[in-house]
Order: C-alpha cells, then structure tokens, then sequence
C-alpha cells in the first residue's frame, strides 16, 4: 500500500508518517519505488508487516481492517474571496472544503469530497464552469 493511501485511511498526516517511517527499516517495512524523478520524489510503498507494525505502534488492534476514505457528494453551498475554499453542504452541514480554484464551481453543483485526516478535500475539479 502507498504511503499516500495508508496516510488517508488511518487518518494521519504525511508529516507525522515521515516522523514514524524514520524509525522502521526500509527494505524490510517499506521501501521506494524508482522512477524518473529525484530519489527524494520516489514514492514510497509500505509492506503488509510495516503495516501492521505500524499499527500496533499507533495503538491499533491487528483485527481492525485499514479503510480507504469514504467519498462523499455534497452541494456547493458558497465560494469566498480565498481561491482555495469553497463551502460545501453536506447531509445538512456546512462544511469548508480546499480545492485548487474555486473559480469553475457554481452554487448547487454536485462535488465529490473526502476527509484527507485534517480537512475536507474536493476529489475532482470541474473543467469548465460549472461542468466537469
């Protein structure tokens, strides 16, 4: 599993993995996966005893099953003067959700939107005003 992926479904942040990842071994835990990029850049994949080491020093019991994050639909509720926020409700709440432009979304459009651990984050961004 990506370190990315693990990092949304325990509901960590990516500082805090690096943080932890510093005490696991590399190729035996977790290790990087070469491509093109900087070896800084490589992306790291995490092995299924890394996992459930990582686990138990988290204070998570083995039997508990590592989710993905659920996805959302809310409608956008308002966009404010920050190009990054937009305000979503969802079953009935307002929620403040980051985006990278809110410049395309409308009120009332439908937005596909996950918990990243800290905050609320819009999935797919629409390509033209209003319309993905």
């Amino acid at each position: 599993m990506s370190e990315k992926e693990l990092c949304i479904a325990l509901g960590i942040t990516r500082e805090l993995m690096k943080k932890l990842r510093s005490s696991f071994e590399e190729f035996k835990h977790w290790q990087r996966i070469p491509s093109r990029k900087p070896e800084r850049l490589w992306e790291i994949e995490w092995t299924l005893e890394g996992i459930s080491l990582l686990k138990n020093q988290l204070g998570l019991k083995k039997e508990e099953q590592i989710e993905p994050p659920k996805i959302i639909t809310g409608k956008v509720y308002a966009k404010f003067n920050n190009k990054h926020v937009i305000q979503v409700m969802v079953d009935g709440k307002k929620e403040n959700v980051i985006c990278k432009d809110n410049s395309k979304f409308i009120p009332n459009m439908e937005v596909k939107i996950r918990w990243d651990g800290t905050r609320w984050c819009v999935i797919r961004h629409p390509k033209y005003q209003g319309k993905y």
